[in-house]
């Protein structure tokens, strides 16, 4: 583990602590002066901190990344290694992985994200997942999607298998999203439904 990736786990659960520390000192209309004063300061601790932690370098590091004038591939990439979870940590990941579509990469920072988006596969599915499809799709090398076709072909349909089948499924534009979307919708509203997730019928053969 890299340096810049255990800082940003750090970070991470400071920004988490003090996110915790606004909830715990919510108070309603009516509360005391004081308690709503308490909760007032932990709202200005977090935003105060989120600025210098959120991301490595900072607010000046993010701008100059997301701007493109000077973007920092190292710090964006321990970044998604790192993959912290914090108050709007996921929205920053979408962004990063937009921003990526648009740099030039030598082959290792390429292989790097390539990593990431393979660690995906094990990780829940949150909305940043999709903007990591986007950018395979466009940048993935041979190599990456060899490798995802592998894991998708498993007869052995783990929740890696089926997740390398929806990237699969994304490459070829099929409405993959759309179609989780959907199964997930109609499991919730009709009783008794096992919502499909496995989607291997959507594929070109």
């Amino acid at each position: 583990m890299s340096d810049l990736v255990q800082t940003m786990h750090v970070h991470a659960a400071r920004l988490r602590a003090l996110y915790a520390c606004i909830d715990e000192t919510y108070s309603n209309p009516s509360a005391s002066a004081a308690a709503h004063k308490q909760w007032q300061d932990a709202c200005t601790d977090f935003h105060e901190a989120c600025g210098d932690l959120f991301f490595p370098g900072g607010e000046l590091a993010w701008e100059q990344f997301t701007d493109g004038s000077s973007p920092d591939v190292k710090c964006a990439l321990a970044f998604l290694q790192a993959d912290p979870w914090y108050h709007r940590s996921g929205y920053h990941k979408q962004v990063v992985w937009h921003r990526f579509k648009r740099i030039v990469l030598t082959r290792e920072e390429l292989q790097q994200l390539e990593g990431v988006a393979l660690d995906y596969l094990g990780r829940r599915v949150r909305r940043e997942f999709w903007y990591m499809a986007r950018f395979v799709r466009l940048r993935g090398s041979t190599e990456f999607w060899q490798r995802v076709e592998q894991m998708a072909s498993d007869p052995v349909r783990s929740a890696q298998a089926i997740k390398a089948t929806w990237l699969v499924l994304a490459r070829q534009n099929k409405p993959v999203c759309r179609a989780i979307a959907g199964e997930v919708r109609r499991a919730s509203y009709q009783p008794g439904y096992q919502a499909v997730l496995d989607l291997r019928s959507l594929a070109v053969p």
